[in-house]
């Protein structure tokens, strides 16, 4: 009896060794139908060429017009302008018709895409504009 205990005690802790983890940080880049590029300039003025641009593998952008909840797709929007303010953010959206829009976003929103030298993640708060390409 003893040793059978011994033996499940063994297996289980070889099976909880098993599970591991993927090696990267932040939330995963999930391949869409759709391809964006775009630059992306931070609060901070810093720059950068992303490529697969989602919001949570989606590559609409979730905001709010008005009272309406909305799903602004990345191929109508030329660029983005991001204004803080208080608990949400402004975006001051430029469409490929150069018609201009407002909406409201989350500042946890999460952009991720790649770069050459890796993977980006930025939270709709720290981004100040997006230029898609």
């Amino acid at each position: 009896m003893g040793k059978i205990v011994l033996i499940l005690i063994a297996v289980s802790l070889v099976c909880l060794g098993m599970g591991g983890t993927t090696g990267t940080f932040g939330p995963a880049i999930t391949e869409t139908d759709r391809l964006f590029r775009a630059q992306v300039v931070d609060k901070s003025n810093k720059s950068f060429e992303v490529q697969n641009v989602t919001v949570d593998g989606s590559t609409y952008l979730p905001a709010m017009a008005g009272s309406a909840e909305a799903s602004i797709d990345f191929g109508k929007i030329s660029v983005a302008r991001f204004y803080v303010q208080d608990d949400r953010v402004l975006v001051r959206v430029t469409l490929v018709n150069q018609e201009e829009m407002d909406f409201f976003v989350q500042p946890g929103t999460r952009f991720v895409g790649r770069t050459e030298w890796g993977r980006i993640s930025l939270r709709a708060g720290d981004i100040k504009e997006i230029s898609f390409k």
